[in-house]
């Protein structure tokens, strides 16, 4: 009998595995987003808060979940505010997510990530003096994963709208943000990074030498980005970055694909973004169902 559940989740994890996407199918995955955020403003700030779209009410990430919440330095401490308001105007309330606790002085970072199961658009960010906003809004970057049944990897991003429409932005409204430094990396083993890896001590150089660099393409001109292009954003558009085509052999939930950029606010680099995501042509939830059968047999098997 106690092997009862071990068979049924390796019978999951090969059927998902196996099953590839119908023929045309684009699946997208819920990202796993890891930011620094640089404080720009004059005054020193204790708190940074996200305004994420919320459409079904169901974006609530576990902060004491490690595989969906970082909670980062140098804050302690994380909530969820979910269904605060309806802060884009769409008719539907949104959710606030706060990383707070700690003092950050002009010119450092703060820095935190999120498993965005569930969730919309991330639509505006900025920091806050306990819990009142202080400055103009953070151009963060929200990403999100496409797959192709080739199968191919996409990953398309855009800047919180929020940041383009903040009056209080000194550069208003002709405030200019993107990326630079794009870098890419795919067929990635699922156990050599984790959420909490994704920060400014990830070695990326390791990655190259692994042979999983591959040159980013805007996949609109299908031109190569070099890595000292800026790529400026568009309001309520997304820019589209071609990773790669995906061997077969890759094509699974054990192999992931990153993206890392520095994000640009008027030339000025304003913080660092890390996106990680399966290489599965299934929806996010399956490949974790089946990185989970996975990783239980692999303890099983060490056991």
């Amino acid at each position: 009998m106690k092997t009862t559940p071990m068979i049924l989740l390796l019978f999951a994890g090969v059927l998902l595995m196996a099953a590839p996407a119908a023929r045309g199918e684009v699946v997208w995955h819920d990202p796993w987003l890891n930011w620094d955020f640089i404080n720009t403003l004059t005054m020193t700030v204790n708190d940074f808060a996200i305004v994420v779209d919320d459409p079904d009410g169901t974006f609530n990430p576990d902060p004491n979940d490690p595989n969906q919440v970082l909670i980062g330095m140098p804050f302690p401490f994380f909530a969820v505010s979910s269904q605060f308001a309806d802060y884009d105007g769409d008719g539907d309330l949104d959710t606030m997510l706060k990383w707070s606790g700690a003092d950050v002085v002009p010119d450092s970072f703060a820095h935190g990530g999120l498993y965005m199961l569930g969730s919309g658009l991330v639509l505006d960010a900025f920091w806050s003096i306990n819990g009142t906003k202080v400055g103009w809004s953070t151009p963060i970057t929200y990403e999100r994963t496409r797959i192709d049944d080739d199968p191919a990897v996409h990953m398309e991003l855009t800047i919180a709208s929020g940041f383009f429409k903040d009056e209080a932005n000194p550069y208003w409204p002709n405030q200019e943000a993107g990326w630079m430094h794009i870098r890419t990396f795919v067929n990635i083993p699922a156990e050599l990074l984790s959420l909490e890896d994704l920060n400014r001590g990830l070695e990326l150089d390791v990655l190259k030498e692994m042979d999983l660099e591959v040159p980013p393409v805007d996949a609109e001109t299908g031109l190569p980005i070099g890595y000292e292009d800026t790529i400026w954003g568009v309001p309520d558009s997304f820019f589209d970055v071609f990773l790669a085509d995906i061997p077969p052999e890759f094509a699974s939930p054990e192999y992931e694909a990153l993206l890392y950029a520095e994000v640009v606010s008027q030339g000025e680099v304003v913080g660092q973004f890390w996106n990680l995501n399966p290489q599965s042509p299934e929806p996010a939830a399956l490949s974790l169902l089946a990185l989970g059968a996975l990783a239980l047999i692999r303890r099983r098997r060490r056991s």
